[in-house]
């Protein structure tokens, strides 16, 4: 009884996470890189290599970059330009077999996935597929590779016309055979959707035009997908084999008012040059979670889906960005008077308060030029979603509250009125039999830790950093003979880093295991 008590604590405690730095290849013309950049990184299991997708993060035009082979001790071993197919986006890798995500040179055009082989690097495939893939998934059989068309148009103030719709195409892995889940079936219900909390916000766009998948993540079995619709607050569910999307679950709003989920809502606060940093305090603000990176994974038999609750706004807007700073919004009296009960009256005149917080329009709910809401971009969160959707877990105010207290290095107020630390992607990975989260955070440079084995007791291990590594993009966890991996591709340093981890039971946990033992040695000593 006494071991049987001992190996259950061990179960529930969260695991004492460890990890090593072991190199760090920056993707320059010098090194002999072709993608001179790091957006993404995939591992090919098969020859035990990396394939970095990358562009020049210097420079803004379409139709640079390529890819990046690295071997595990970080040596390029192969890199290859994709300019000419146009801009590079992503790279996915399963079964020996390689596919590139890439935008056409006019990015309203039909994209392409290119299907490589990883041992030779020969071309296989060039599929066309929806206009600007974002990000492509195999199941994790490697049948099908899944793509989400994101359809961005080249301006929001072209109309409908220049407007493509998004997707997200299914294509067979042996056969190259392709199916399209497309959004069109529920262009008639807008009204219903955006009652039930889809955000739809194209001006004069159809729903399928709106919605702009960004990440997806495939359940264990293979017969379910989530996409992220960032821009609509929602998540797309998706049937793989028939290619049909069967519902749209809008992620409703974080209520930043309550206790737990504060937020610092000032990149000006503190005086002089002594910013106030960490100032988190509850607001009565509307978060929008706006989920960008999506893994999952599957507990007890039952399936869920992690997002990193980035947040993002449309940018050339009609009569401007869809952003507005709190101090320059006209405000409903109605919501003026519960904030200046809630926060005083300098609430939107004082530096030290929502004066500079940044917020969408969309706070305008009744269409009469005042916000009746408001609502920041980005949860500053991850969220768990049961298989339906459904919220069953947030991080509340636990990253910025983390960051401040054990990490202020890593503290970037110039984010605080403005989605803060940037949670981006987001991978799951069996380490040492501990179910881990790896979250990428863009504005803080790092990526945090997270034990997910107990979902009634999710706790926070650590923060993986390297001085340097600037904008951590994607994410790639793997593990093999020697052990388990996280490979992480920053944007902005055109870096990429390995970093080797391992999970082991608390001290705590392994001394009850010991005196458990001892206890019945002495019990079969007395006996005998």
């Amino acid at each position: 009884a006494a071991i049987a008590a001992a190996l259950l604590s061990t179960g529930a405690a969260a695991a004492d996470f460890q990890w090593s730095h072991q190199w760090t290849f920056n993707h320059t013309a010098a090194n002999g890189s072709n993608s001179m950049g790091a957006e993404i990184v995939a591992y090919d299991s098969v020859n035990n290599r990396l394939w970095i997708a990358g562009t020049d993060a210097n420079q803004a035009n379409i139709g640079q970059g390529g890819i990046d082979v690295l071997d595990l001790s970080g040596n390029l071993v192969q890199s290859f330009s994709t300019a000419a197919l146009g801009g590079i986006n992503s790279v996915a890798l399963k079964n020996g077999q390689a596919a590139v995500a890439i935008t056409a040179p006019i990015k309203t055009d039909p994209g392409l996935v290119r299907f490589y082989d990883a041992g030779n690097y020969a071309t296989l495939h060039t599929a066309t597929v929806g206009a600007n893939p974002d990000s492509l998934t195999y199941t994790p059989d490697g049948s099908r590779v899944l793509v989400a068309n994101e359809g961005e148009p080249s301006s929001y103030l072209v109309g409908p016309s220049g407007d493509p719709e998004g997707s997200v195409s299914i294509i067979n892995t042996s056969t190259f055979a392709e199916q399209t889940a497309g959004f069109s079936g529920f262009n008639a219900d807008a009204a219903a959707l955006k009652a039930a909390g889809v955000r739809l916000t194209g001006p004069n766009a159809s729903v399928a035009q709106d919605l702009e998948p960004e990440y997806i993540a495939v359940s264990q079995d293979g017969s379910k997908a989530f996409a992220t619709l960032q821009e609509a607050n929602s998540v797309a569910i998706i049937d793989v084999a028939t290619a049909t999307v069967t519902g749209i679950k809008a992620l409703s709003m974080k209520d930043h008012s309550l206790p737990g989920n504060g937020l610092d809502a000032s990149d000006r606060d503190g005086s002089g040059n002594n910013p106030l940093n960490g100032n988190i305090q509850n607001w009565n603000v509307k978060g929008l979670y706006m989920p960008d990176g999506i893994a999952s994974f599957s507990k007890g038999g039952n399936q869920y889906y992690v997002t990193a609750n980035e947040g993002d706004s449309r940018e050339d807007w009609p009569g401007g960005s869809e952003e507005i700073r709190v101090g320059a919004a006209s405000i409903d009296p109605d919501l003026r008077t519960a904030l200046d009960a809630a926060h005083g009256s300098d609430w939107q005149s004082d530096n030290d308060k929502l004066n500079r917080l940044t917020v969408s329009k969309s706070g305008d709910t009744d269409g009469d030029g005042d916000l009746d809401q408001l609502q920041v971009f980005s949860a500053r969160s991850f969220s768990i979603l049961d298989a339906d959707g459904n919220l069953v877990f947030d991080s509340g105010d636990k990253l910025e509250q983390i960051i401040k207290t054990q990490f202020p290095s890593l503290w970037d107020d110039g984010r605080s009125d403005n989605k803060g630390p940037e949670p981006e992607s987001a991978v799951i990975g069996e380490v040492d039999g501990r179910d881990l989260l790896f979250l990428g955070l863009e504005r803080s440079n790092a990526v945090m830790v997270w034990d997910l084995t107990d979902l009634d007791n999710v706790a926070f291990l650590d923060m993986l950093f390297t001085g340097g590594d600037v904008g951590p993009e994607g994410l790639a966890f793997f593990s093999n003979a020697q052990g388990s991996y996280l490979a992480v591709a920053n944007e902005v340093s055109e870096t990429t880093s390995l970093y080797k981890v391992s999970a082991v039971p608390v001290p705590g946990a392994v001394w009850l295991f010991g005196l458990a033992l001892l206890g019945c040695l002495g019990l079969g000593r007395r006996r005998a």
